[in-house]
């Protein structure tokens, strides 16, 4: 995933961001590899300027949940800089990344001296904040099927790169069956027979004849029809289930 070099946060001046880079200093990540352990010491916070990264969070019995996808552009670690608790999540580098670390005294300098560059910063984690409060919910309410449609929505929407002049557009991230799982809180053999079935249907296009493999949706307006369809008589998916909400470190 192509992204512009030395990308930053987009609602941060350039000048800001151009003069708060001088100020930290780039760390390569290779594909695979940790960027951000949990419970480690939040001494400091993260841009990411290229590639692409999965967050997720292990529960008490040792159990890792899937939470995010995140890239270029993107902070990774500002709660812990805010709260200055112990890492809430975990970070790993699923292509090859590049992150401008900010020291925490560092941060803490530049932002007293640039209030429009705090201002920027604190609407910035706002709005992820909603953003992941919107997800929670969505995930959380109706049908698993209906679920596993919204992820493939927002996912295609965030990640998606468009398939010839048509509607169609390709996630391009590594969007699994248990990654999902994890986001709608359900077995993976469940969302895999909800992806059969969409793909049955001709909305989405599994992507088991590509490599590397990735989920295309094909018809954006007919999932969404799906999703609008009448609770009570359901397209797909099956009797209701419990609301799964889950909570979302960033």
């Amino acid at each position: 995933m192509k992204a512009p070099p030395h990308a930053g946060p987009a609602n941060l001046d350039p000048g800001d961001w151009a003069e708060l880079r001088a100020l930290g200093h780039a760390v390569e990540h290779p594909q695979g590899a940790m960027v951000l352990l949990q419970g480690s010491p939040s001494d400091a916070m993260l841009v990411i300027e290229s590639g692409l990264v999965a967050v997720s969070a292990s529960d008490e019995s040792g159990h890792e949940v899937f939470l995010a996808f995140r890239r270029a552009g993107d902070l990774l670690g500002e709660f812990g800089f805010l709260d200055r608790r112990p890492r809430s999540a975990m970070v790993r580098a699923v292509a090859p990344t590049r992150c401008r670390v900010f020291p925490g005294p560092v941060l803490d300098r530049f932002l007293a001296a640039h209030p429009d560059a705090s201002r920027a910063l604190t609407t910035a984690i706002v709005a992820k904040m909603r953003a992941v409060t919107d997800r929670r919910v969505r995930y959380s309410r109706g049908r698993i099927g209906h679920r596993v449609v919204r992820v493939l929505l927002d996912h295609s929407t965030q990640f998606g790169r468009p398939l010839g002049g048509g509607p169609a557009r390709r996630i391009d991230v590594p969007l699994s069956q248990t990654r999902i799982a994890d986001l709608v809180g359900a077995k993976p053999r469940i969302v895999g027979a909800e992806l059969s079935r969409l793909q049955e249907l001709g909305l989405v296009d599994t992507g088991y004849r590509s490599t590397p493999r990735r989920l295309t949706v094909l018809d954006p307006g007919g999932l969404r029809r799906l999703t609008e369809a009448d609770a009570d008589d359901p397209p797909f998916g099956g009797p209701p289930d419990v609301a799964f909400m889950r909570h979302h470190p960033g």
